[in-house]
């Protein structure tokens, strides 16, 4: 073979291994390991980790950051090469310069912004809780800029769930397992991280089917202080809701709706509205499972996600 001809041979091998590996190119920015980006104003944290096919991992906006998805998620390590982030006000991610500044909406743009910094056309992103909002205000928005969508139990801000939540709460009322956290739910009065943090132990047990059995796992998972800055920026009167309940039909992606069959905070029939509102959409319901389905639920829960974000 002639010098030429191996010069072009090694450089069409080079583009091909490129074109299978999308992150080779950027080897700064998706490297394994911790980051920050300044993006739109905002100084973000983020964690490259695990290999295989991306998987943008979108965390709540109220406080809360992604430790515990980072801790709780990690099975899915095996097969993807996953993006955790922080969101603006979150843990290591640096506030706005006004608190205004800290709805869904701003949300939703980080995280199009995020994804143009990481130089990703369609992302899959997996959303859990408010995350999950997040993740599907940017995929009716940016329907293009989603390759697949995962909802875990998570609710739309502009749906009124207050009877459904109250008739939850009232059938756990005098259930020994639950009562002491229900009682707590009446007395939010946090004014430091630690305060907020102990409030949030204090009802973590309504979040679960079996809290005795289930507590403890995710005690491990759950290692930072939420903010209570971000708690009171988003729960501020006069901060934008973003309209997503008659917005479902804009979503292209294929999507995966995954929710515990006894989380009232965000229950099954909003699983159900929608699986019946996002056109290419499935969902799967976990028995004796609530809000966090990965420690309740773990094998069936990784299962459905790995098999639909690879197929």
């Amino acid at each position: 073979m002639k010098k030429h001809e191996v010069f072009a041979f090694v450089l069409a091998i080079a583009t091909l291994c490129v074109a299978q590996n999308p992150l080779s190119h950027r080897p700064d920015k998706l490297a394994p390991g911790e980051h920050t980006a300044d993006v739109g104003g905002i100084h973000f944290w983020y964690r490259v980790t695990g290999k295989g096919p991306l998987l943008v991992v979108q965390s709540p906006g109220w406080g809360v950051g992604s430790e515990y998805l980072q801790n709780g998620l990690a099975v899915l390590e095996k097969d993807f090469t996953v993006i955790y982030y922080d969101t603006r006000g979150s843990a290591r991610t640096s506030r706005p310069s006004d608190a205004k500044l800290m709805s869904t909406n701003d949300m939703i743009d980080d995280l199009g912004r995020l994804r143009a910094y990481w130089g990703l056309n369609a992302i899959t992103v997996l959303g859990h809780s408010n995350g999950g909002a997040i993740a599907l205000g940017y995929a009716i928005q940016h329907p293009e800029m989603v390759h697949k969508l995962i909802l875990v139990d998570m609710c739309t801000e502009d749906y009124d769930f207050r009877a459904e939540r109250e008739k939850e709460i009232a059938a756990r009322k005098d259930d020994p397992r639950f009562k002491d956290a229900i009682a707590a739910m009446g007395n939010f009065d946090a004014k430091t991280d630690e305060e907020f943090g102990a409030y949030m132990k204090k009802i973590t047990p309504l979040f679960f089917y079996d809290p005795a059995s289930a507590m403890p796992r995710f005690a491990k998972t759950d290692t930072m202080l939420p903010s209570i800055w971000a708690r009171r920026a988003v729960e501020a009167p006069g901060l934008p809701i973003t309209q997503q309940e008659s917005l479902l039909d804009h979503v292209k992606a294929p999507t995966l709706v995954l929710v515990g069959h006894d989380d009232w905070i965000c229950p099954v029939t909003q699983g159900e509205r929608l699986n019946k509102g996002i056109p290419n959409s499935r969902l799967v319901v976990f028995d004796k499972s609530g809000h966090f389905p990965w420690i309740e639920a773990p094998a069936p829960f990784f299962d459905a996600v790995v098999q639909f974000a690879k197929q």
